[in-house]
């Protein structure tokens, strides 16, 4: 199991690094062999501090060791099977002590149907109390640290965010759904650690009840494959979710770009972002992605319209300009492709350079 450093330092997973050094320095003092002469244990706990202090005041060593933290969670699941080992043993034992045990005869006791109408409403009064109560708080508590979770995820606290995240999970109250969500969105975006993210997002494929929710879902896992470089599964959770949802924008637009820049099937793209565009004129990225698979497909008219309207929306692309230049050479528009190209050159974009000789002679 990780040991944790926070616990041994006495601070919280949100510690800032004055109150960091306080701790440390407090407990480096209390410990340190100039003062604790010939006492091996609070040598050892010396050096134990010292690391866990170098590991958490670097920015690089403390985001790996968090993560690291997280992936070696499994406290819970211990607790629960030595819970279930102390139940087994008292069970032996009062099965044995039941078989040689035999109580003197006594009496029947009879009651009144009163006693028995009382004792059967406090029964049902009870075991209402033990589902209900326990499910309230359940339901409270998932809400609580979803809410804790996204603060921290605002303030970038990524780590501490998808501890409090785990825990509206676990909790199966109102939020688990986008506590599956944004844990699979940190884990894919700030760590790169796609595997873990779907984890995130079976979980709450598992749960889901919603259409929604499940397209939400699908598409996070799509994404998670891509980042994987599993591009036909990405594009199967991805034409699911395309089902499940027919409007939603974003789904086309990642089949559209698997297809044209990962799998070279630009026709194929090109139909995916003609449906797009037909119900979304506004989605200005997808006419950048019809662009590069028109210029693949030799439909240069038709990918300049596309270049050109992008542009007129996002100005600011030196990639697009590339792409200008490169479609109005193809149309024998040497000086339409020069400007292009300087305009490109702006942003350093590193084959500008290279072509500004061969479109501006």
């Amino acid at each position: 199991m990780v040991k944790n450093y926070y616990h041994l330092l006495g601070v919280d997973y949100d510690v800032t690094s004055t109150d960091l050094k306080v701790a440390y320095r407090a407990l480096a003092k209390q410990y340190h062999p100039d003062v604790n002469s010939d006492d091996s244990e609070k040598e050892e706990m010396f050096k134990m501090v010292s690391e866990a202090y170098n590991v958490l005041s670097d920015g690089n060593k403390k985001a790996a060791y968090d993560l690291s933290l997280l992936l070696g969670i499994n406290d819970i699941y211990t607790e629960s099977i030595e819970e279930e080992e102390r139940r087994y043993r008292y069970g032996r034992r009062r099965a044995y002590y039941s078989s040689h045990y035999h109580p003197p005869k006594r009496e029947p006791v009879t009651y009144s149907k009163q006693v028995y109408a009382s004792v059967t409403a406090l029964v049902v009064v009870v075991a209402l109390s033990i589902l209900i109560i326990p499910f309230s708080l359940s339901h409270y508590s998932s809400a609580y640290h979803y809410d804790k979770g996204l603060e921290y995820y605002n303030n970038g606290q990524y780590f501490a965010a998808l501890n409090s995240l785990h825990r509206a999970i676990i909790d199966f109250g109102s939020k688990d759904i986008e506590a599956c969500l944004l844990s699979g969105n940190i884990l894919m975006t700030k760590y790169g650690q796609y595997s873990t993210a779907m984890e995130y997002a079976d979980i709450g494929l598992k749960r889901a009840s919603t259409p929604l929710e499940k397209v939400q879902l699908l598409y996070l896992k799509g994404m998670c494959l891509k980042g994987n470089a599993d591009y036909h599964s990405a594009l199967d959770q991805f034409e699911t979710a395309a089902s499940l949802w027919p409007t939603y924008d974003s789904l086309y637009f990642a089949i559209g770009s698997i297809n044209a820049y990962h799998l070279g099937e630009y026709a194929e793209a090109k139909v995916v972002l003609d449906k797009l565009l037909a119900q979304n004129n506004a989605f200005s990225e997808a006419y950048f992605t019809r662009a590069y698979c028109n210029y693949n497909l030799g439909a240069y008219e038709e990918a300049s319209e596309d270049i050109d309207f992008y542009l007129s929306k996002e100005k600011l692309n030196g990639e697009a300009y590339l792409m200008q230049a490169q479609i109005a050479d193809k149309l024998n528009q040497p000086e339409q492709a020069c400007k292009a190209i300087k305009k490109a050159s702006r942003y350093h974009v590193r084959e500008a350079d290279k072509l500004k000789e061969k479109y501006c002679l």
